[in-house]
């Protein structure tokens, strides 16, 4: 043995109980303990019989020799000294893996001594020697069940509780390598006993997660640092805070399953990190959608979550993800078997189950003795938003000099927090890239830009797949119309910007659960600045903006225009983004009275997609040449209806004048009047990329590239009569 007093590792214990091994070995071999492998017929071991083989004693009557008995009671006083060592260790904070495997699945001694025997071979290979030797059989280098049982047992009636525990799930799930076959049969006695990869990993202290839960699974450790905290009043902490003291699960039958539901990003998974945390547990945390479908795989894959789970004293986590659903009605079992695995095993058992959409009791896996708890998460309110970029802003100034800029106190964390919902972690990270951005730009503190920027890059999402992204390039002096569709526009910005304010501060949120958001439909003629508007607010707003390309969205086939209208708005959601529906009327038109199958499910789609827009919480914008036709439904849930009218010729000379960029070269003889009077007169579309073509003479071969625009050149636009339009 390797002496008294704590073990310093987890190598010398092993060590210790290798030594042990070996002489419980050599006594089994006979009272003589000669080296085995002295004699000259040991290489034929299991392929020569002798006489004196038949006639040696059984191995029962070995084990009950009076050398095998000192050998079971110097084993005993040995292990019990290992033990009080392994306390000392434990109390000084030495953690030994060997010693925790055995406290944190509940092994019994002979268990344990199993344990140690399966991993002699991992340890050097001349253990394999001895296998094939006590096997009988030089070809069978490995333990089997009958060299445990003789090995290892002191008495019939330990004998007798080691058959049971060798032919009992629990030990196929927590330590041998049969996880992918979760219903086995028992090991035969001549089968070899292989330890699970991961039971050898951890036992020779490596401890990394398993490797079969790469992209399942991750694990947070207990004392995580830099975990955001949690708003001050928080309801659904209110509703955990009971689960929050630790105490021995063991004493009592029941254990507690947490349902955590909200949208993306609003601290579900931070939340159950924090309970964890509270407890002094580690989380374990497993993405629901990356478990396997087929019912063995699954219980495979529990198996290991759950083995992983016990072995790092952790919390479970379950998280639905994007497009997640509740577990099929008919994997439930499978779920709840491995919980009470989980369950009985654990000291402080606490599973939790992350999902978008609120799930029932009956929905999720049960079992004995679960309790269940449920809260939602909502994101944070504005006056919360606001808090967290200051809050970040304070705590993530290591390395910047100087005092903060006052405009961050001065509204500009104000508007981050009206217009970007972004989650506790969300705004940390935004603030560290910001930060980064300013380095970049050689400036210590992060400009507006720079935050926006970063804002909008907490966002994940795949609408660029569904739509053409459109970059806002101009702004409210390139819009020319009248006082009162400008008014709107502004107006519906303003109120969007301050909605913060209006919902959470003065508590309209609760008097409107749905319908928060932005919807405006801009009609009018081709050519009126509907397409420009919906960029010069975007721009406003600081938000992307996506024009919806319908020959992504509307298919021939039923059901499947509203997969991915729903889809659409799922990845809408998950960035903030504008929705910009342009002829819109192709989407929202009126519902038609139904006479044959494809009525009915255009009206569906159109229904659907009214709904879709009315929980949408973000911006909509509609355009549509054609406002008599669009559904009256539709018009209701409109924040805004703002009609564009033609321009007259004093509104075509403005566009003329805004449109002409101050470096084009002119002629005092250009008369701007006059192309706001000539041109559009026919009210006939205008095709802009020919007007283009016109002002810088492409088409008159007269023009030179230098030569200044005048009435000259001007003058083959006045002969098509074309409307000038604003996009």
């Amino acid at each position: 043995m390797s002496g008294n007093g704590t073990y310093r590792d987890g190598a010398q214990l092993l060590a210790d109980e290798l030594l042990l091994l070996e002489e419980g070995m050599r006594t089994l071999l006979g009272p003589s303990g000669e080296d085995p492998f002295a004699d000259p017929l040991a290489a034929l071991r299991g392929l020569v019989v002798t006489p004196e083989e038949l006639l040696r004693d059984t191995p029962e009557d070995e084990s009950a020799s009076a050398g095998w008995r000192a050998f079971a009671a110097r084993r005993r006083e040995t292990e019990a000294d290992m033990t009080d060592r392994e306390r000392q260790s434990a109390d000084e904070g030495i953690a030994l893996p060997l010693a925790v495997l055995s406290d944190r699945l509940g092994l019994s001694r002979w268990e344990r001594r199993l344990v140690v025997l399966a991993i002699a071979g991992e340890c050097s290979r001349r253990y394999e020697k001895w296998f094939g030797y006590l096997n009988d059989d030089v070809t069978l280098k490995a333990a089997t069940p009958d060299l445990a049982l003789r090995l290892l047992c002191d008495t019939a009636a330990e004998r007798a509780e080691a058959r049971r525990s060798l032919a009992s799930p629990r030990l196929r799930r927590l330590l041998l390598d049969a996880a992918e076959e979760p219903h086995a049969r028992t090991p035969g006695f001549r089968d070899p006993l292989r330890l699970d990869p991961r039971i050898v990993s951890f036992v020779l202290e490596a401890e990394a997660l398993d490797a079969r839960l790469d992209g399942i699974a991750h694990c947070y450790g207990p004392d995580d640092a830099g975990l955001p905290e949690l708003p001050e009043g928080d309801e659904a902490w209110r509703i955990l805070a009971p689960l929050s003291e630790a105490g021995e699960a063991r004493a009592h039958a029941h254990w507690p399953m947490v349902q955590l539901w909200g949208p993306a990003g609003a601290g579900k998974r931070l939340r159950v990190r924090r309970l964890a945390d509270a407890r002094g547990q580690a989380l374990l945390c497993a993405q629901v959608e990356r478990l396997p479908a087929e019912p063995a795989k699954l219980a495979a894959a529990l198996a290991r979550l759950v083995r992983e789970a016990l072995l790092a004293g952790a919390a479970l986590c379950f998280a639905e993800g994007e497009g997640a659903k509740a577990p099929d009605p008919a994997l439930l079992g499978v779920y709840g078997d491995a919980l009470e695995t989980y369950a009985a095993h654990a000291r402080q058992p606490l599973v939790c189950w992350c999902s978008r959409e609120r799930r029932t009791p009956h929905s999720l896996p049960s079992g004995d003795g679960r309790m269940f708890w449920q809260a939602e998460v909502g994101l944070p309110d504005a006056a919360r938003r606001e808090a967290l970029w200051m809050a970040s802003a304070k705590g993530g100034r290591e390395g910047i000099s100087g005092t903060m800029p006052r405009r961050y106190e001065d509204g500009l964390f104000e508007a981050l927090a009206d217009k970007y919902r972004l989650s506790p972690g969300q705004t940390e990270q935004a603030w560290r890239q910001a930060r980064t951005f300013a380095a970049g730009a050689g400036h210590a503190w992060p400009e507006a830009g720079e935050l926006e920027e970063a804002a909008r890059g907490q966002f994940r999402h795949r609408l660029s797949e569904m739509a053409e992204r459109i970059a806002p390039k101009r702004s409210w002096s390139d819009l020319v119309l009248p006082p009162e569709p400008l008014a709107l526009l502004r107006e519906a910005c303003g109120r969007f910007a301050h909605r913060g304010r209006v919902l959470e501060e003065w508590g309209f949120r609760d008097k409107l659960p749905y319908g928060t958001g932005l919807h405006l439909l801009l009609a009018g003629p081709p050519g009126t600045g509907k397409t420009m508007s919906a960029e010069i607010v975007a721009g406003e707003l600081g938000l992307d903006m996506y024009r919806i390309d319908l020959s992504r969205i509307v298919s021939k086939y039923i059901g499947e225009t509203e997969q991915r209208l729903r889809e659409l708005f799922a990845e809408a959601e998950q960035s903030g983004a504008i929705l910009f529906f342009d002829e819109g009327d192709a989407l929202f038109g009126k519902r038609t009275e139904v006479k044959d199958a494809h009525d009915k499910y255009a009206n569906m789609e159109a229904a659907y997609l009214l709904q879709r827009i009315e929980a949408y919480d973000g911006v909509t914008i509609l355009a549509t040449n054609l406002l008599q036709n669009m559904d009256e439904a539709l018009l209701r849930r409109m924040s805004a209806v703002i009609k564009f009218p033609a321009p007259d010729a004093a509104d075509r000379e403005r566009i003329f004048r805004t449109h002409l960029p101050p470096s084009v070269p002119t002629a005092d003889d250009l008369d701007l009047a006059f192309f706001g009077r000539q041109i559009g007169r026919g009210g006939r579309p205008y095709q802009k990329y020919r007007a283009h073509r016109r002002l810088f003479g492409g088409r008159r071969r007269s023009a030179r590239r230098d030569a200044p625009l005048g009435a000259r050149v001007g003058a083959g636009i006045a002969e098509d009569g074309k409307n000038l339009g604003q996009g």
